[in-house]
């Protein structure tokens, strides 16, 4: 609204982290990204090379590497992060693809997500990462990731969502225009407020 008032360019993107072990973004700007027709430029989609499945419970990273002596790029839980990789490598098994390939696909297929950002050591890493434009992911894999990575609501979102329930069971998201015949939640912006 700044902008608009103000005659400024509008952001047209926000680069943001964003991955099967951190989507912590969905509660908040997603939507909110959605409603303003922002898109996002994700970074770090494979959470730093570990949804890459080259690591697993029973195959650490091995001492010396910079997973094993730094610790991970992006801090996640380690156990809901193998969950994840088993579930990148079953789904990429149906699909004949990487878990990389997949896990970028799955990113690439979400709500106002226009562009990843990659990176790879070795050209073939950098190809197979390029075509996971071109990977439809099923909506039985879909939700076999999203189940492994879903992490639950976190707070306030999860006592905000009961209290809107409790008014008015509608789900609200940023999109005013579906409660335009009122409700017990009205969109106030642009009114003139009495002093």
């Amino acid at each position: 609204m700044l902008q608009e008032r103000l005659g400024l360019e509008k952001y047209v993107t926000a680069q943001m982290y964003y991955s099967l072990v951190g989507r912590g973004l969905e509660h908040e700007f997603q939507s909110f990204a959605e409603y303003h027709n922002i898109g996002i430029l994700v970074w770090s989609a494979l959470a730093g090379g570990f949804l890459a499945g080259k690591y697993s419970r029973s195959n650490p990273a091995p001492a010396g590497t910079r997973f094993a002596e730094a610790g991970p790029f992006v801090p996640f839980d380690r156990e809901m992060g193998y969950r994840v990789v088993d579930a990148l490598k079953e789904v990429a098994a149906r699909h004949g693809a990487t878990p990389a390939r997949v896990a970028l696909a799955w990113v690439l297929g979400r709500p106002a997500v226009t562009s990843v950002i990659v990176a790879a050591r070795k050209p073939e890493n950098l190809e197979d990462n390029i075509r996971a434009v071109d990977l439809q992911l099923s909506e039985e894999g879909v939700r076999l990731l999203d189940a492994a990575s879903d992490a639950g609501v976190p707070y306030p979102k999860w006592m905000v969502l009961q209290l809107d329930t409790a008014e008015d069971p509608r789900p609200k998201v940023l999109y005013p225009e579906r409660y335009a015949q009122g409700g017990a939640w009205k969109d106030l912006r642009g009114t003139k407020w009495a002093g």
